[in-house]
């Protein structure tokens, strides 16, 4: 039996909201945990079907710390980069 390493993050929760916002998904908010270790996470985002109603959907996910703050900073600034359009 092989010790294991520490696994390395893949860091779902910050590749999905990298995506929603280059495919121009309005953003309604995100949510995770700021203490260290796991934790868990949300992205609530805004789709409009084919009728033009819209609809909101979660996605939740489990991150660490250093997953939730860069989430967080992608967040301020499409919240920044929204409010200069």
């Amino acid at each position: 039996m092989t010790s294991s390493a520490a696994k390395p993050t893949i860091w779902g929760m910050f590749k999905r909201l990298c995506y929603l916002i280059a495919e121009g998904f309005e953003i309604c908010s995100v949510q995770a945990s700021d203490g260290e270790g796991y934790g868990n996470g949300r992205i609530l985002y805004r789709i409009t079907n084919t009728r033009e109603a819209w609809r909101l959907r979660s996605e939740e996910f489990h991150v660490e710390a250093p997953e939730s703050k860069a989430c967080a900073e992608l967040f301020i600034d499409y919240l920044h980069s929204e409010g200069a359009s």
